[in-house]
């Protein structure tokens, strides 16, 4: 089985039309194939969006137009299967934004996978690779290992202590420990807008830690601790200058990064 061989198969694997010999087959082609596996979930993921909504009868559209959309998904060759269903989207809007929808919720569940890695990683306490405190050190010793510079911030109360290379998932990334009232790890990763991650730092929870996200362009940054929400907060808050307010504590204002070598 190779790449070409399964995406003849894709529609009717999905559908669960293929003998017990014809699965194994390509089962263990996924096993083996990332960018496989990756579409294949892609497609299961998307699909089973389209049928939920065409079963709940939103957005409504007439029977002749739902039979289309059956008789497109149920289509042997893939490359069938996608020019229908882009002259459907060209032709109902509704069925689009459907799976506009459905790519969004699958951008969100990608990155609650991306934080539940960081923090595992960060509770199986990695040895690290340099152990040299100072933020200018680190970022020096990252120097030419990854594809991206590696801006390592300054947090109140906290010191970067040492760094070693990690992956979050299949991004190779950078991870920092800080020393705090409690330890911290941050992760620091190329991404070409695949999370769904914005530049204003957002706080989730994973497997008893909270996570920190937020990106500075093409490169991601994500804070691990056990620190709870309101010191997580106040950790993340920038400095601001005389006469300005602080931010409501609601929010969380973006995060200021700048190399070590230009700090004063």
């Amino acid at each position: 089985m190779n790449c070409h061989e399964l995406e003849l198969q894709l529609t009717p694997y999905l559908d669960g039309e293929l003998g017990a010999d014809e699965r194994v087959g390509i089962e263990a082609h996924l096993a083996g194939c990332s960018t496989c596996a990756h579409r294949v979930e892609v497609e299961r993921h998307n699909l089973s969006m389209l049928r939920a909504l065409l079963r709940e009868g939103s957005p409504s559209a007439p029977s002749r137009l739902r039979q289309t959309v059956f008789d497109g998904i149920h289509r042997e060759e893939l490359a069938a299967r996608r020019l229908r269903l882009v002259r459907l989207g060209a032709a109902a809007a509704g069925v689009a934004l459907a799976v506009v929808g459905a790519n969004q919720q699958y951008r969100i569940h990608q990155l609650r996978l991306y934080e539940q890695d960081a923090a595992m990683r960060h509770a199986r306490q990695f040895p690290l690779e340099i152990r040299q405190p100072g933020a200018q050190a680190i970022e020096a010793w990252f120097g030419g290992k990854l594809d991206h510079p590696v801006i390592v911030p300054q947090f109140p109360n906290a010191t970067a202590t040492g760094a070693r290379l990690l992956q979050v998932r299949d991004k190779a990334a950078a991870y920092i420990r800080y020393d705090a009232r409690r330890p911290m790890g941050l992760f620091v990763y190329g991404d070409d807008h695949d999370v769904d991650i914005g530049s204003k730092p957002e706080v989730a929870s994973s497997h008893g830690y909270n996570v920190v996200s937020w990106r500075e362009g093409d490169v991601v940054y994500q804070l691990v601790t056990d620190l709870d929400e309101e010191d997580v907060r106040a950790l993340i808050a920038p400095q601001h200058t005389a006469g300005q307010t602080s931010p409501p504590p609601e929010s969380l204002p973006a995060v200021r990064m700048q190399p070590a070598s230009l700090r004063h």
